[in-house]
Order: C-alpha cells, then structure tokens, then sequence
C-alpha cells in the first residue's frame, strides 16, 4: 500500500499559454470551472491576499458532506509555465497541487497533478487506513480533475482568442481630470466616425483658441455607447477649467475616472482592432468586466509621426465590484 500518493490529468485547449496561465495565476475565476461547485451549490469562498501569484489565497466553505472546508494558497508562479499551490481540507489533511503548461501547435497543453504523503500526522492505524484509501487516490481525485479539466477548457476556451503576452497593459486608478469636449454620433462605418471626430476637434481648437485656453493633455475620444449601427462619442481635450461657458457645441465635463486597465497600442490607427482584442482577452483572463466607458488618448501627433510609429493609450474602465 502506497505511503505517497501522485494523481495526474491532462487536457489540450486551444488558447495561448498566456491566457491559460493569467486563469489559473489566482481564484478570481476558481468557480467558472471548478469540478466541485456542481456538488455543491452552497460553497461560499473567501479571497485574500494578493489578487494574482505567490501568495494569493482562496478558503472555502461548503457542505461537510460534499466539499467541506478548507483552504488554497499559491506557493509558485513561473510565468506561462507552472503554477504550484498548498492545499489544505479539514477532514483530509494537506497536499500539493500543480498545473503545468506547455505551449503546443494550436495552443496549450495542461497538467494538473496532485500529491500528497499520507502518513504525515497520521498515527499507526490512521496510517494503515490512509494507506488503504490512498489505493483509491487516482480515481477518486483523477474523476474530478478531469472534470474540472474539462470545465476550464471550456471557460478558456470562451475568452478571445488573442494572444496578450507580449502587449503593454496595465490596471490603473485613474483621478478625473477637466476637460473641454464636443459630443456627436456617427455610423459606424471608419470613414463617417472619422469625419464627425474631425469636425468636433476643429470646433474644440477653434474656441480653444478664440478663449486662449491651454490644453493640459493629450486629446481623447471617450465612447459611451459603441454597436454595428452607430457611435456615440466625445472628442475631448484636457483643459484647465476657467470663468469661460461653453458655446455651440462645445462643454465642460470631467474625463472617465475609476479602476481601469490600459493598452499601449503602436502603429497605425487602422490597426487598434488588434489591440481592443487583446485588451478584452486579458480583462476575461483577469476575471475583470467592463463598465460603462472606454476611450482612446492620442500620445503622438499624427501630423509629426510616421503612422508606424503612433503611440494610442486604449482604456476600458472596469465595473464597479471589482
């Protein structure tokens, strides 16, 4: 009868390791695809620590003749590589679990093992019977981990396709800045969006300068509503607010503020579709959702700059319980 017990599972998915590394780097998403949340309806979990990575913990506690409590903590993070976490349940003591990822033609290839020493804390005849109930180990915690194995892959396999690895984002927590704007709507064709943006930021210069207002920073296009029919939009540049009113179709507002996560996209305008993709592939892999705005900044002036060198920050700002 075994003194250790080793019980392994693979699964093929089809999204990049980066993406099936950033799920399974904390527990935000731990119930989307978890094996024992269809056992038990009533788990109740518990977060802390740090939202991704080493030390990241999960505590649960559910049905004592279902999944019981306990608790889950990662202890190593290799990124887009290996995830290893202490495991610990009430009733069953404590084990070590891992996923392994590799990268393979058409995606990832995912392993995730569990270990444990059976006669750690256990006396003589609480050794025996663990030994005896460790010949049932790879059934028993095998069935599950291919469930769960099948569930993530499917959760996974949900999110965009893009691969964000290699892209500069970033979670901010943006303060509102005064800015002066022009609100508008357009179809959504490129071309009527771009000629609306257009004619609402000749309108801004032009009273910007008949006031001798100074811009504060980069100008902005902040979309409120966004679907295959039309846009709805306002070209806005930061200003600092004076004793001047609006006038036509110019106002002062406040910009976007809040939890927010940031891509840095370079090149050429076209081209930001790519990076929209990759920003909402990394918000679902974070377990993140959006909220009620985006917008774009234009750090370079593309009167200046070769279109391959443009410099655009693309935001979305997050919901509020997160």
């Amino acid at each position: 009868m075994p003194a250790t017990v080793h019980v392994e599972r693979s699964i093929d998915i089809a999204r990049p390791v980066g993406t099936v590394f950033t799920v399974l780097n904390g527990f935000e998403v731990f119930s989307a695809w978890s094996p024992w949340d269809d056992r038990d309806s009533g788990i109740h979990y518990r977060h802390s620590g740090p939202r991704e990575g080493v030390g990241a913990r999960m505590e649960w506690t559910g049905d004592p003749r279902q999944v019981g409590t306990g608790w889950m903590v990662i202890t190593e993070s290799r990124p887009n590589s290996r995830i290893a976490t202490h495991l610990f349940l009430e009733q069953q003591g404590e084990a070590d679990t891992a996923f392994r990822i590799e990268r393979i033609a058409g995606g990832s290839r995912l392993t995730w093992s569990f270990d444990a020493d059976l006669l750690a804390g256990q006396g003589m005849f609480g050794g025996v019977l663990s030994r005896y109930f460790g010949l049932f180990f790879d059934r028993w915690i095998g069935d599950d981990f291919n469930r769960g194995l099948v569930n993530l892959k499917r959760y996974v396999e949900s999110i965009p396709a893009a691969d964000f690895s290699a892209i500069d984002i970033s979670l901010l927590n943006l303060e509102p800045v005064d800015i002066l704007y022009v609100p508008g709507i357009a179809s959504g064709s490129s071309g009527e969006v771009a000629g609306a943006l257009a004619r609402a930021y000749r309108e801004l210069s032009i009273f910007m300068n008949e006031n001798g207002l100074e811009r504060e920073a980069q100008p902005m296009t902040i979309t409120r509503s966004l679907d295959a029919s039309q846009m709805q939009f306002e070209a806005a540049i930061p200003a600092a607010r004076l004793d001047v009113p609006g006038s036509g179709n110019v106002r002062w507002g406040k910009s976007p503020a809040g939890l927010t996560a940031r891509v840095v996209h370079r090149g050429r305008y076209d081209d930001m579709a790519s990076s929209y993709e990759k920003l909402a592939a990394w918000m679902a892999a974070h377990g993140y959702r959006e909220g009620t705005v985006s917008w774009e900044q234009y750090i370079s002036d593309p009167g200046e700059t070769p279109p391959e060198e443009l410099i655009t920050h693309i935001y979305f700002q997050l919901a509020t319980d997160q």
